[in-house]
C-alpha cells in the first residue's frame, strides 16, 4: 500500500534495524568507559582542563538525541508510545539536538573568556548565554508542540509515519546551522591562545563533523523527504549521527583518559611544564589576580630540573590545598607557586 501511495520501494523494519540500534548502544558504551575513566580521574589536571562537567552533559545530549533518532528515523515501529511523533522529534531528538551542539558553543564561549578576555567564568555575563541558548531552544520547543500537528510534525494514523512540514524542517535546520556558525566563528577566535590550551585544531575537527553532519542531514531532509521507508537512508542517518556524536567527544576525551592510564604522572608533568614555559602563566597572574597566600619556599635543588619541579610543587601542594579553579581548567594557587619556582630554577640556570 506504501509503495503505491509513494511510488517508491519500501523497506520493512527488521534485523538490520535491530543491528544499527545494538551497535549505536555499543558505541555510546564504550564513550561512557571514558566518561567513567575521566571521572574516576578527575583530579588529574589535563583531565579537568576539559571541563569534565560540560562534556558529561554533551554525552547524555548525544544518548538522548540517539533515543530520539530511533522512532523518527524508521528504526522501530510507530505504535503505542512511539506514536506520539511531536514527544520524540521536538522534545528528544531536536532539544537534546540543540544542547548537544550548544553545549559545544559554551565550551568554546568559557575557553575564549578565559584566554582571549581575560575575564573570569562565574557570575552572570558568563552564564547568560547558556541561559539564552537553553531557554531559547524550550521557547521553540513549547511553540511547535502548541501549533497543530498539521504545521509542523504529526503522527499519520493510516499509514502509521511522522509526518513533517516543509516549512517546520526548513526553520530547525537553520537553527542548527546557526549554533554551528557561533560555533565556527568562536574556535576562530581560539586560534590565538598559546600551547598548553590550544584547542584550536581540536575544534577545527569538530566543526568538520559537525558541517559533515548538517550537510548530509539536510541533503537527505530535502532529496528524500520519506528516508525513514528506506533502510539504507535511515541506517546512514543514525549510524551518521552515532559516530558524529562519540567521535566529538572521543576526541575532547580520550587522550587525556588514556594518558592518565599509561603514563600519568609523565604526561601530568609533561603537560604542567608546558604550562610553566608558553607564557600563560604571567597572563593569569595579571588579569585573574591568581596569587598564593605567604611566601614561597623552595628546597635546596637535586637531580634533574623536571624531577626536582614535580617535587617541589607536590610538598607545595601537601602544605596548602587550597585550589583556584577556572573553570576546571586545571590552574590553582599550587600551579603558582610552581610557576615561581619554575622560574626561579630556569635562573639558576641561565
Amino acid at each position: 500500500v506504501l509503495e503505491k501511495m509513494f511510488d517508491m520501494s519500501i523497506d520493512p523494519i527488521g534485523r538490520m534495524d535491530t543491528l544499527v540500534i545494538a551497535l549505536g548502544c555499543a558505541i555510546f558504551a564504550i564513550t561512557g568507559a571514558f566518561i567513567v575513566a575521566a571521572w574516576i580521574k578527575h583530579t588529574y589536571r589535563p583531565i579537568r582542563a576539559k571541563n569534565l562537567p560540560l562534556t558529561t552533559v554533551l554525552y547524555i545530549s548525544g544518548i538522548l538525541w540517539f533515543v530520539g533518532d530511533l522512532p523518527m528515523n524508521g528504526h522501530v515501529l510507530l505504535k503505542g508510545a512511539f506514536s506520539q511523533c511531536k514527544f520524540w522529534n521536538i522534545w528528544v531528538r531536536v532539544l537534546f539536538c540543540f544542547i548537544y551542539t550548544s553545549v559545544l558553543s559554551i565550551r568554546c564561549y568559557a575557553l575564549d573568556r578565559v584566554f582571549n578576555q581575560n575575564k573570569p567564568t562565574k557570575g552572570l555575563a558568563y552564564y547568560l548565554p547558556s541561559i539564552l541558548f537553553v531557554g531559547g531552544y524550550i521557547a521553540y520547543s513549547i511553540v511547535t508542540t502548541a501549533i497543530p500537528g498539521n504545521l509542523t510534525i504529526g503522527y499519520a494514523e493510516a499509514v502509521e509515519l511522522c509526518s513533517t512540514t516543509e516549512g517546520y524542517v526548513i526553520v530547525t535546520l537553520c537553527l542548527l546551522w546557526l549554533n554551528w556558525a557561533i560555533i565556527i566563528t568562536m574556535m576562530i577566535r581560539l586560534r590565538n591562545i598559546q600551547s598548553t590550551f590550544n584547542e584550536f585544531y581540536e575544534f577545527l575537527f569538530i566543526c568538520f563533523f559537525g558541517i559533515a553532519a548538517m550537510v548530509k542531514t539536510t541533503t537527505v531532509h530535502f532529496t528524500h523527504p520519506k528516508y525513514p521507508l528506506v533502510l539504507g537512508y535511515r541506517i546512514a542517518e543514525t549510524l551518521g549521527d552515532v559516530l558524529i556524536i562519540n567521535g566529538i567527544i572521543l576526541l575532547i576525551m580520550a587522550y587525556p583518559v588514556v594518558m592518565s592510564l599509561v603514563r600519568n604522572k609523565e604526561y601530568e608533568r609533561e603537560w604542567l611544564l608546558r604550562l610553566r614555559t608558553d607564557g600563560l602563566q604571567d597572563m593569569y597572574e595579571a588579569n585573574l589576580n591568581l596569587r598564593a597566600d605567604g611566601p614561597v619556599h623552595y628546597a635546596r635543588m637535586s637531580g634533574s630540573i623536571a624531577n626536582q619541579f614535580d617535587k617541589n610543587m607536590v610538598e607545595e601542594c601537601k602544605r596548602d590545598s587550597r585550589f583556584f579553579d577556572i573553570q576546571r581548567f586545571g590552574i590553582n594557587d599550587c600551579d603558582q607557586e610552581g610557576a615561581d619556582m619554575e622560574r626561579e630554577m630556569r635562573d639558576r640556570y641561565r
